[in-house]
């Protein structure tokens, strides 16, 4: 029995840091076309999230009231040089992280009734932000 309980402990040590690099996200990753990208922040576990999972995407959209205050129902058009639809998400927001080839793009919003087009380049390494305000 006493060397039953080292190396149950033993075990245990064993177990708990895969247990602890185990987790689960509530923000299912979606796909449109070729890319994969996830959308939220609704509440302080859904930004945890976010921040927690932005490092394995290289776009990163944040949608907001001009006073500030997140916004969500964010139509998402993303249209590389040759005019080719290569992310299109409804009803997004606030954040988005997607995963995109580096080029330039161009980005046609919808909220509120109110359409926001814009130009954005993401590169080869790092992340491209951008925040959209209504």
């Amino acid at each position: 029995m006493k060397t039953l309980i080292p190396a149950l402990l033993l075990a245990g040590l064993l177990v708990t840091p895969a247990l602890a690099q185990t987790t689960t996200f509530t923000l299912p990753e979606s796909r449109s076309g070729d890319v994969s990208y996830i959308s939220g922040g609704i509440g302080d576990e859904e930004r945890n999230e976010i921040r927690m999972r932005e490092a394995d995407f290289n776009l990163k959209l944040l949608f907001s009231e001009r006073d500030g205050s997140y916004l969500t129902g964010v139509d998402v058009l993303l249209l590389n040089t040759r005019g080719e639809t290569v992310l299109e998400a409804k009803g997004a927001g606030p954040f988005l992280l997607a995963r995109v080839p580096a080029g330039r793009y161009t980005v046609k919003l919808s909220a509120n009734g109110k359409v926001q087009q814009g130009k954005l380049s993401v590169g080869a390494k790092g992340k491209k932000q951008a925040v959209y305000r209504w």
